[in-house]
């Protein structure tokens, strides 16, 4: 085969070494467009391949068979050996705000995709190049043996559909925004937002990756102001930590740790958030990440330093404040607007052989319905609101008990109501063996409960319940809390979380 190379690419970077490279081997380059009048005006000689949109004919002719062709100016185009070929980067494009879906179609690069297939499609003859790293080595190949082992060629050939199957997927990502995910084909397209750390342990590697040309709307429009690297653990604690502070209209503090929040405070100001959310459980709250559904002022950045936190996370910081933790050693300080949930969002759990999807649990509008003679007061129903949103981020089963909006003790991940009140009680008397607060106690519970529960929970102290119901000890439940002159509430729905 002729030395001879096609190159086509949106993206230049290190495009006019690799050519002139190519052509101090002694090889002829072919190029189009942009890249050809890049390759003219640094001086390289090439021949160029005209044609009309959408594709160049010429070119895959000559990668289909073995034959010269000609292109629409006339040159010759014989079947070249390398190709280099990117395409433009649709996922940096639909990512943003103001794009438009029908705008699309006029960004989608069929030209130096179809170029890219059929090199690809070839792999045992043809260099198939779509990334500019792989410049270098290829160049050294060539230099040192005249070619490429066949194993290096099927390598780059991979690379090749891989970066096709995640452009296609990208525009199908986008384009499904507007429809069900849950389809019989559901193509997916990540693209690596950074390394981390570690993963779960420290001989795990992880990295953070977003669905590529989804626009930001959580962790991936996250900032790391200070603190160095984050973890996967980092990562956990985040999502679950300013997602849940994100629910609250009122200021609140919202501190996780293992992905499952640990305390939970709403007040009127960001320092009384922080310092309630921490005493909920000083020994559960340490070394965990605090998140704000306000921006940290100096007050509050003060008491951060008091305490030992990993990780803090929220809108926006005062100057002063930012300036305050940036001086904490091991605090990682990160912004974080908050997230714009979308209908479509969905949940992953990897499994053997195969992925479990399910759409996110987003639902919040669910009617309160008072099921006893007592309603709850406005105190115990703020705590009631509080508690339940906090059970929707702990894992099932899971039982909050709050008072005067603040969480003071969570028992998750029991294998039954009555033990997760049986914890939460054990919790509560070990943290605060004498409860001071004058507030009522409620309890939110994110499973419907049997009566045994419902019993443990009232003779503990609880004054107010809050609970899905949909068992079919609800009415025993109700005429048991009339007995206690409890409150009762049924949401209706369940927030299971495993």
């Amino acid at each position: 085969m002729d030395k001879t190379a096609y190159l086509s690419v949106y993206d230049k970077t290190g495009i006019v070494d690799f050519a002139r490279g190519l052509a101090d081997l002694g090889f002829e380059i072919y190029a189009s467009g942009s890249t050809f009048k890049l390759l003219k005006e640094s001086e390289i000689e090439a021949e160029e391949i005209r044609y009309s949109p959408p594709v160049p004919v010429s070119v895959l002719k000559a990668l289909s068979g073995n034959k010269t062709t000609v292109s629409e100016n006339g040159v010759e185009v014989p079947k070249p050996q390398i190709v280099a070929a990117n395409l433009y980067p649709i996922a940096n494009i639909v990512g943003q705000e103001e794009f438009a879906i029908e705008e699309l179609s006029s960004y989608l690069d069929q030209a130096n995709a179809s170029v890219l297939r059929a090199a690809a499609k070839d792999f045992e003859n043809v260099i198939t190049l779509c990334r500019p790293e792989d410049y270098g080595t290829v160049l050294e190949s060539l230099k040192a043996a005249g070619g490429l082992e066949p194993e290096n060629k099927r390598q780059l050939a991979a690379k090749a559909w891989q970066y096709l199957a995640a452009y296609d997927a990208t525009v199908a990502h986008y384009l499904s925004e507007t429809r069900d995910l849950l389809g019989e084909e559901v193509v997916m397209s990540l693209k690596k937002v950074m390394d981390l750390a570690y993963g779960e342990n420290r001989h795990q590697k992880a990295a953070f990756y977003a669905l590529s040309g989804a626009r930001p709307r959580g962790l991936n429009s996250a900032k790391i102001l200070s603190g160095g690297e984050l973890n996967l653990n980092h990562y956990l604690d985040l999502d679950t930590a300013f997602e849940l502070a994100a629910e609250f209209t009122e200021p609140v503090c919202v501190i996780s740790k293992h992905a499952r929040p640990a305390g939970v405070c709403a007040a009127a100001k960001p320092v009384d958030c922080f310092k309630g959310a921490f005493k909920a459980d000083p020994a559960g709250a340490a070394g965990g990440t605090t998140a704000f559904n306000r921006p940290v002022d100096t007050e509050t950045a003060l008491a951060l330093k008091e305490v030992f936190i990993e990780t803090v996370v929220a809108p926006d910081y005062s100057k002063e404040a930012l300036a305050l933790l940036r001086a904490k050693e091991g605090l990682k300080v990160i912004s974080l607007p908050a997230p714009v949930l979308s209908p479509h969002e969905v949940e992953l759990y990897s499994v053997a052989g195969g992925l479990l999807i399910e759409s996110k649990d987003q639902r919040n509008d669910s009617e309160l319905q008072c099921v006893t003679r007592r309603k709850p007061s406005d105190e115990e129903l703020r705590s009631l609101k509080l508690a339940w949103k906090t059970s929707k981020y702990a894992k099932t089963y899971a039982v909050v008990l709050a008072s005067g909006g603040t969480s003071v003790s969570t028992s998750a991940a029991e294998s039954s109501t009555y033990d997760a009140v049986l914890g939460a009680v054990a919790k509560l008397k070990d943290k605060h063996p004498i409860f001071e607060s004058k507030a009522p106690l409620v309890m939110a519970c994110d499973a419907a409960l049997p009566l045994k529960t419902l019993e443990a929970a009232l003779m503990a102290g609880v004054s107010a319940v809050i609970q899905p119901g949909g068992w079919r000890e609800d009415l025993l439940c109700a005429q048991f809390c009339d007995m206690k002159n409890a409150a009762m509430l049924l949401t209706g729905v369940r927030h299971f979380k495993h």
